[in-house]
């Protein structure tokens, strides 16, 4: 007997170290520093980049980290392993930011850092071009991992990353949600942001990046809004605040913060007063702007820009006002492209992060080219197989387009649902037909037989030419039972469960384990 228990006790000691192997392999290590554990892709005593940011069309900041505070040189020019112009900096830093100035318009620079004596390897980047020129911007966001395999970032965003450099892009804006979620573990975050900004240094080396403040960027979880790992992330206008604008090439570029504690979802209060001034005394005609949330989602209907409908409204009025060109978002997990009144809607959310299948397609990664020259903007939606998904341009010269949000093809709803109809130009007229009946200007809810039924929308532009577009959409009575379906779903991903929560359950099964061995071997002795 005494021979079982020891033989036990052993298996317990044997199990022991071997679970808490596991848990700490997959859980971080709160009392651990990970700053500087991932850089495969750097010199021995690179921690990050060196990358280039803020890029006008004579300037430009080189930044980089070393594991230790180190002097600063950033070798330069025109000419491919011939750099002919130098910047230094004595003075010993972590963090090196060394700005070049005089440099030539719309030019191609080749550039190499050093620290202490050890060198990057030679990188390129190209200045702003005149106001007016042509330029390539590249959009694409929500690369984050899931919650199995955080937090690794998914191998389609390192391979979506490498697409966009063959690009050669002058210019790059992240839509947001760039890893799972910011815990109160310094450690943990620092693990995650740096397995982020790994790979998009990569890209950093060759264009400047800007991003937008995501969601899952803010410590969501833990009702703490912490974001100095999002400012360490970006080199970005106007730190430390998540809003801001400013002019590369003659169009004027706004970042908004959909994330605002306790505004969440929401662009209203100092932030929307903000926008207003920001759009109003600017002299760009041609104006981007961007935030994490969309105002038109797909997947996050109701919980996203639309979730006030005032404020929706409200924004949809500035941006048409304002002569707002693009406005671009991520927060759904797809690609859509919406034109609403003059003002083009996009949501490029198919970064990396597990896609949303909605009524509306658009569930590939990607990432989005814009081609931008004066008068001209071409949008090109391309995935990971390089195949091109969808082009749109501007100006538009087609026939008006006619969409349907919130409510999809063979959308089951209540009698007297009223649906909602988007234009992409206001028309001069609209009419509409149920199941073939006469036409009216005025739209009515969906009829009152449980049935599917058509409904025939017609826009008439200011040229006379009509566009016609036909929906069906499906009734039940209300009398019958409330149908269990939504056409809204929100994001209600849990954080990684805390390492104690799984020591905790690991010991009590082994322990339950001892227990049955001890009793079986008792019975067999008796």
């Amino acid at each position: 007997m005494r021979r079982s228990i020891s033989f036990s006790i052993a298996f317990v000691l044997f199990l022991l170290p071997l679970l808490l192997g596991l848990v700490e392999t997959t859980t971080p290590n709160p009392a651990v520093s990970l700053e500087g554990s991932f850089t495969e892709a750097a010199p021995a005593h690179f921690v990050r980049g060196p990358t280039v940011n803020l890029v006008t069309n004579s300037s430009a900041l080189i930044f980089w980290r070393t594991d230790v505070p180190m002097n600063s040189t950033v070798d330069y020019g025109l000419e491919e392993s011939n750099p002919n112009l130098t910047v230094s900096n004595s003075t010993v830093v972590g963090d090196h930011r060394i700005t070049l100035t005089g440099l030539a318009m719309g030019s191609k620079y080749y550039y190499q850092v050093t620290s202490n004596g050890t060198a990057s390897d030679e990188y390129h980047f190209r200045t702003a071009p005149a106001d007016g020129a042509e330029f390539k911007m590249i959009v694409f966001g929500d690369n984050r991992p899931d919650t199995d395999t955080a937090p690794v970032q998914p191998q389609e965003y390192s391979d979506l990353v490498d697409l966009v450099i063959a690009e050669e892009p002058h210019i790059v804006i992240m839509t947001g949600d760039y890893v799972l979620i910011v815990t109160e573990s310094h450690s943990y975050n620092l693990d995650a942001w740096e397995r982020f900004t790994n790979i998009t240094d990569r890209l950093g080396h060759y264009a400047p990046i800007y991003g937008v403040l995501g969601n899952h960027d803010t410590s969501a979880y833990t009702g703490t809004l912490r974001l100095e790992y999002f400012f360490d992330a970006f080199e970005m206008y106007s730190e430390p605040s998540p809003y801001s604008s400013f002019d590369y090439a003659g169009v004027h570029f706004t970042l908004l913060n959909s994330e605002e504690q306790y505004n969440n979802g929401r662009i209203t209060g100092t932030q929307y007063d903000w926008l207003v001034d920001d759009l109003t005394n600017t002299s760009r005609s041609m104006k981007f702007v961007f935030a994490h949330q969309p105002l038109y989602p797909l997947q996050h209907i109701n919980s996203a820009l639309d979730r006030n409908m005032t404020e929706m409204i409200r924004l949809q009025q500035l941006f048409e006002d304002m002569n707002v060109t693009l406005f671009a978002a991520g927060h759904d997990h797809l690609f859509n492209r919406l034109t609403v009144n003059g003002v083009v809607h996009i949501i490029a959310g198919g970064g990396g992060a597990p896609l949303y299948h909605t009524p509306w397609g658009g569930a590939f990664f990607h990432y989005l080219k814009v081609d931008v020259s004066s008068g001209q903007v071409d949008f090109t939606a391309i995935d990971l197989s390089s195949v091109t998904r969808e082009q749109y341009q501007l100006p538009y010269d087609g026939p008006i387009e006619i969409e349907a949000r919130f409510l999809a093809n063979n959308t089951l709803q209540r009698n007297g649902t009223l649906p909602i109809f988007y234009f992409s130009e206001i028309p001069d007229e609209v009419l509409y037909s149920w199941d073939g009946g006469s036409n009216s200007t005025t739209l009515t809810g969906f009829p009152d037989e449980p049935d599917a039924h058509t409904l025939d929308v017609y826009a008439n532009d200011s040229e006379g030419s009509w566009s016609h577009e036909r929906f069906v959409f499906n009734t039940y009575n209300p009398d019958w039972p409330t149908p269990t379906t939504s056409t809204s779903t929100t994001d209600t991903e849990s954080p990684p469960p805390p390492m104690d929560v799984v020591l905790i359950l690991g010991i009590v099964g082994v322990v339950s384990a001892v227990v049955v061995v001890i009793i079986l071997m008792r019975f067999k002795r008796k």
